[in-house]
């Protein structure tokens, strides 16, 4: 289980792992005290979890293992049996991917302090690396629930994937915005996947299951306790491309999210409210910090920059390159997608995209405008983010 202390430096790249097949994960898991930055000390080390599980004390003591740790592991003292844990699961519905199945998603396994294994109802696509976060106060006034919902369902509706933890309050309206915008929404829980909290969310769990996925490290039949949720709330974090803060107290988890998700270099944005509710002194206080004050949509995909690889969100159109692209009208996109490293002119645009060369002349402003193309000497012009350094 992660450490929600962890420091900026903790949540670094990670180095690549050994293959590990998922029953020795799920056996790893179960040592009592063996959390994920250890055990991926232990495959580095060891190059096996067979190899860990058989080396002696004074190798383990000297790898930073704790007493307890250690005689839980030589002990064999587990919390669960692997094998009736797999078909627990099985039989539930409910997938365990460890972190070199394609489908884990690579935020998670490209980053140390992170869970080598989840629990999984529902299913992960490629498109849900377009993600943002949207967490909030479990008890969220009408305001907070309002604009949370809102937001969730314009995200929703711009092709992002909307991820938050299944709470009461902002969390709920959140799942419920993105479902209402016909949109993917991912649910991190803190406790195990047969068991939701609150259980009054349980409809609403389905239903999440259904359009996206229900998310969990933590093994079947874990109660919700008050440690579970920090630790559950750097996977919200490690998902998103960037954090929504809704209403929250000063020492509430969402800050919480908002910091881990700040320590790994994602944006964090915060919706203002009423100065007289207490509610809205963790927003505003990330306002002050610098996070992004967030209206509409519009103020969260435009502080967002060109993406690693291009992303695909429906089959049947062309790779998103950039997020803020999703913020284009047809004419704009239509011209966006003629523009790549190489420079054009008006004139080439032009003639590729059948639109008059006024059109194209103030579209190029437009995009300049939304920082989407960049005009090189000789009114020459490149999409934003292809220029080498």
């Amino acid at each position: 289980m992660g450490d929600p202390s962890r420091t900026p430096e903790a949540y670094g790249r990670a180095e690549p792992l050994p293959e590990v097949a998922v029953e020795d994960l799920l056996e790893a898991m179960a040592v009592r005290g063996l959390g994920p930055t250890t055990l991926r000390r232990l495959l580095h080390h060891f190059g096996s979890w067979p190899r860990a599980r058989e080396a002696g004390r004074e190798e383990l003591g000297g790898l930073g293992l704790k007493r307890e740790t250690i005689r839980a592991l030589r002990g064999r003292d587990a919390q669960y049996d692997p094998k009736e844990e797999l078909k627990k699961a099985g039989d539930l519905g409910i997938r365990i991917l460890p972190f070199n199945a394609p489908e884990f998603p690579g935020s998670l396994r490209d980053q140390d302090g992170l869970p080598l294994l989840l629990y999984v109802k529902g299913e992960f696509l490629d498109r849900d690396a377009l993600a943002i976060g949207v967490v909030g106060s479990r008890r969220a006034s009408l305001y907070g629930r309002m604009h949370a919902e809102r937001l969730a369902f314009e995200l929703a509706q711009a092709e992002f994937t909307v991820v938050s933890g299944l709470a009461q309050g902002v969390d709920a309206a959140a799942h419920e915005g993105a479902l209402k915008g016909r949109g993917r929404t991912i649910a991190v829980l803190g406790c195990g996947l047969d068991r939701v909290y609150p259980p009054e969310n349980r409809d609403l769990a389905d239903r999440v299951a259904r359009s996206g996925a229900l998310v969990s490290e933590l093994p079947l039949g874990s109660p919700p306790t008050a440690a579970n949720f920090p630790p559950r709330n750097r996977i919200i974090a490690a998902l998103s491309l960037g954090i929504l803060v809704v209403e929250a107290a000063r020492n509430s988890g969402a800050l919480i999210t908002a910091r881990l998700a700040g320590e790994m270099g994602k944006e964090v944005f915060a919706v203002p409210g009423d100065i007289g509710r207490p509610q809205t002194r963790g927003p505003h206080r990330l306002i002050r910090d610098g996070a992004k004050l967030v209206e509409t949509v519009d103020d969260i995909i435009e502080e967002f920059g060109p993406l690693t690889q291009p992303l695909k969100v429906r089959e049947d159109e062309r790779p998103i390159p950039d997020p803020r692209a999703l913020m284009l009208n047809e004419v704009e996109r239509a011209v966006y997608d003629l523009l790549d490293s190489t420079p054009r002119d008006i004139d080439e645009i032009t003639r590729e995209s059948h639109l008059s060369a006024a059109n194209v002349g103030s579209t190029l402003m437009v995009l300049e405008l939304k920082r989407l193309a960049v005009q090189m000497p000789g009114k020459l012009y490149v999409r934003a983010g292809t220029l080498q350094r």
